[in-house]
């Protein structure tokens, strides 16, 4: 699986008080939330009882900046996360939500940008692997933050990706053909790897130069989160992302998540099919 290696988590700071405010600002998201940073703003992201995002008006000097992780898993993936983890009720397994990061790049109209990394979902991991081995899982739960209001657009990081965290171990195989003793040719399934659980960047659809999908990955290219320019003061940005986090199993060769390594097809859908919405209220 010829996935590129993901980068570090990094906040970009600036020098002015105007930065240090925004860091403050977006931890204290983190920490205690935006409502009590500033009484008018109201929570982004709505229970799972509400149909809608709700807001009240916000006062001018300050812009809102979120994810909101609608995306599920796959029934035979929380069936299997099951086996791993016991006692696992059927409530809790129906509110997992896959763990989404994304790198999301405020600019400011004096050209000046603030980078800032979302992370949401559940954490859910194979408990075969100790938390060493996946130490940017629980990295931050930061889903939105508050900038002063001078900003020109919001856009997910140029040159990085969203990436989805698979919780668990996909075992790699691929179809041999061995002769048996009498002489007979005997195809059978043969394990070359194993890909440990660990954040995967959502690969766009690959399209000829007529628009048409050659090879379907995880997002559509019409699905793709879109930058918004002329934000204004009190807006709420929010990147909605929506889908299913599968894995693939192959029956012929484990009970486990596990593929072939010679289907392209099965390889570039690992981690499921996303799409975005960006709204601005």
């Amino acid at each position: 699986m010829n996935r590129p290696p993901t980068e570090p988590s990094r906040l970009g700071l600036r020098s002015d008080a105007r930065a240090g405010l925004v860091v403050c600002c977006g931890l204290g998201a983190f920490l205690c939330s935006c409502e009590a940073l500033n009484p008018s703003f109201v929570a982004l992201f709505p229970s799972s009882n509400q149909a809608a995002l709700q807001t009240l008006p916000n006062p001018p000097g300050h812009v809102v900046v979120g994810l909101s992780n609608q995306a599920e898993l796959d029934e035979r993936l929380i069936a299997y996360l099951r086996t791993l983890i016991p006692g696992l009720t059927d409530d809790q397994a129906s509110q997992l939500r896959p763990r989404i990061r994304m790198r999301v790049r405020i600019t400011y109209i004096d050209g000046t940008f603030l980078t800032v990394e979302f992370i949401d979902g559940s954490r859910v991991v194979d408990p075969a692997f100790a938390s060493q081995a996946v130490p940017d899982l629980n990295q931050n739960d930061l889903n939105n933050a508050v900038v002063l209001c001078d900003v020109a657009s919001v856009e997910v990081e140029p040159g990085s990706s969203v990436e989805a965290f698979i919780p668990v171990e996909i075992l790699q195989f691929q179809l041999v053909e061995t002769t048996t003793p009498g002489g007979a040719v005997d195809p059978e399934f043969e394990q070359r790897g194993a890909l440990p659980p660990q954040f995967i960047p959502l690969e766009v659809d690959t399209v000829d130069e007529d628009g048409n999908v050659v090879l379907q990955q995880n997002i559509g290219v019409r699905d793709v989160p879109s930058p918004v320019p002329g934000v204004i003061c009190g807006s709420i940005v929010v990147f909605t992302i929506s889908g299913v986090l599968t894995v693939p199993f192959l029956e012929e060769a484990s009970t486990k998540p596990s593929f072939d390594i010679d289907d392209e097809v099965t390889e570039a859908g690992i981690g499921g099919r996303y799409e975005f919405i960006v709204t601005v209220q």
